[in-house]
């Protein structure tokens, strides 16, 4: 016994074929595509582009040279701890300002409570710098500064993600709330 196809279904069979090969190119485009992927990118905390010495950032210049190798960074935090001091009071408004700063951009690697036991940090070798130690609390404002701004030797910088005065109440924060106990 033969089936027989209507020309009615076999009509309908041909155009939907047709359709999903004419519009097999444009799902191409669709969202779902790895185009995002395939592109040149810039990582979280990397240097975006050598910027001219004599550029200005939209909020202001910073403070301080930025390091081309190692020995630079430790020379220039030295320099800084002479030459920069807090423009911000660390009173109670820097104090809170400070805490949301470390909170958002600082505790997953250093911990709540500034001990170098946060989530993240836990996967590092070396650990996170203990921010409770006598080592930091009695560094200068402006060597604080400079770390935050350009980094150190393990951690990466925050000038492009956290704002100039944002950094002086982190400091601040830093100070006041994340002392041994």
């Amino acid at each position: 016994m033969r089936s027989s196809v209507s020309p009615t279904e076999g009509f309908c069979a041909a155009s939907l074929i047709a359709a999903l090969l004419l519009a097999a190119p444009a799902a191409q485009a669709l969202p779902w595509s790895k185009d995002m992927v395939d592109q040149p990118s810039v990582k979280a905390q990397e240097a975006r582009v050598d910027e001219p010495e004599d550029s200005v950032a939209a909020k202001g210049k910073e403070p301080v040279t930025k390091p081309k190798n190692v020995s630079e960074v430790v020379k220039f935090r030295l320099q800084a701890a002479a030459e920069i001091s807090n423009p911000v009071a660390p009173g109670q408004r820097s104090i809170d300002r400070g805490e949301w700063v470390y909170q958002t951009h600082c505790a997953s690697c250093h911990g709540a409570g500034g001990s170098g036991d946060g989530p993240v940090g836990l996967k590092y070798v070396p650990p996170p710098m203990d921010l409770t130690t006598d080592y930091v609390q009695q560094q200068a404002d402006g060597q604080l500064f400079y770390t935050i701004t350009h980094g150190g030797v393990v951690m990466p910088f925050y000038r492009d993600a956290i704002d100039i005065e944002d950094r002086w109440h982190l400091i601040n924060y830093i100070k006041s709330e994340l002392k041994t106990q």
